[in-house]
């Protein structure tokens, strides 16, 4: 007769099949149906499966218990071929090997990839393998260092790393580049910081010359504080008032003398359409410094002191008009200057020339005209 689950052939009238130890006598017996379980996954199986399609376990009946352990403990039950029906007609029984002769294979049982609990699912008798001198613990020194007990839930076959936080890591070097810069800083190994501090000073000096402010020593500032005090509390009586008054209109005649505007003038007309821009703002110097000093006289005039009823309350106004119609001549001619050093070197000034003098030409002649008509009738006289 023919097993029904392994398809091997049996004698007559036996109960049990000697191949699958699977039941085929008469009575209460197991029913034979079309299709089988695998027994790890739980898949449906054809009879004529050997292993299953997606674990890889012997199909159950298919292998004797010492056929598939053998076949397990090689590594081959996954790679069983489905059998045909020419096949299982045709193929002879043969006498499956022990699981002993096949564990014995190995020469390091630690080498190879079957697990601890290998045994205890598939009952493949254990087999004493003598362990490599290498591993036993006689072989191990006294003095070493006893072995890191491994976790049951631990990989036993890759050696444990402890993984140090990376933001940890981070940090740390932050922490050092940081610290390092500061170190470097302060304490100046090398000693290149006071030569750029310096070279810093004289760049920012060369840049940005109207912002610089001298170093006073702390006498020096106290002095200068003092003698505002001074200035804020006097006040001027007529007498030196007119003194002062007389002073400040002699420096604005003298804003309208040929060594002054007239040289202002004379630099404009001779430089403003020169090609080098380097000798245009040479020539335009005399403009820009003559109109700090009439701002100057003009902060003056506006910061006296005097009493509320002095006698020269209108020479006063007389004084700042004058200098309001000097300070607008030289300012036209200031702002021409502007537009003409904005036009760097290899631009055609000639073509530019009447955008050059539109200031002037806007302001015209009335500040001179003014100017002109009351500078001698608006001399301070002494009063009583």
């Amino acid at each position: 007769m023919i097993c029904p689950h392994c398809l091997k052939t049996i004698e007559d009238g036996s109960s049990f099949c000697p191949y699958c130890n699977t039941y085929v006598g008469p009575g209460d017996g197991p029913e034979h149906t079309e299709f089988v379980f695998c027994e790890g996954c739980g898949a449906r199986l054809s009879p004529h499966d050997r292993t299953c399609s997606k674990c890889g376990r012997p199909a159950p009946g298919i292998l004797s218990e010492d056929a598939a352990a053998s076949d397990l403990a090689a590594g081959r039950t996954a790679g069983f071929p489905r059998l045909t029906q020419e096949q299982i007609d045709t193929e002879v029984p043969h006498a499956p090997a022990s699981a002993a002769a096949v564990l014995s294979d190995a020469a390091d049982p630690n080498e190879t990839c079957v697990l601890p609990a290998f045994d205890r699912d598939f009952g493949i008798p254990k087999v004493d393998i003598p362990l490599p001198v290498s591993l036993r613990d006689d072989a191990q020194s006294k003095n070493q260092k006893p072995k890191r007990k491994v976790h049951p839930d631990e990989d036993a076959y890759h050696k444990h790393k402890r993984h140090i936080p990376k933001p940890l890591i981070v940090i740390a070097l932050l922490a050092a580049v940081c610290g390092s810069a500061y170190w470097f800083v302060t304490s100046d190994p090398m000693g290149v910081m006071p030569g750029f501090y310096d070279q810093f000073g004289q760049a920012a000096k060369t840049t940005f010359p109207s912002r610089q402010k001298g170093e006073a020593t702390e006498e020096e500032t106290k002095s200068d504080d003092t003698a505002e005090v001074v200035q804020e509390e006097t006040v001027l009586s007529d007498d030196q008032l007119y003194t002062k008054l007389d002073g400040l209109y002699r420096t604005i005649v003298s804003y309208g003398d040929d060594d002054q505007i007239g040289e202002v003038v004379d630099s404009f007309n001779s430089g403003y359409l020169r090609t080098p821009l380097s000798t245009r703002q040479e020539l335009s110097q005399s403009a820009y410094a003559l109109r700090d000093q009439i701002k100057n006289t003009q902060d003056e005039l506006n910061n006296l002191k005097v009493q509320d009823d002095t006698v020269y309350a209108e020479d006063i106004e007389h004084l700042k008009q004058l200098a309001e119609w000097m300070y607008e001549r030289v300012d036209m001619i200031c702002q021409s200057w502007d537009i003409s050093l904005s036009i760097p070197d290899g631009e055609s000034l000639s073509a530019r020339q009447s955008e050059i003098l539109a200031p002037i030409a806007q302001g015209g002649n009335s500040a001179l005209n003014q100017y002109d008509a009351n500078v001698s009738a608006w001399k301070p006289q002494p009063r009583s």
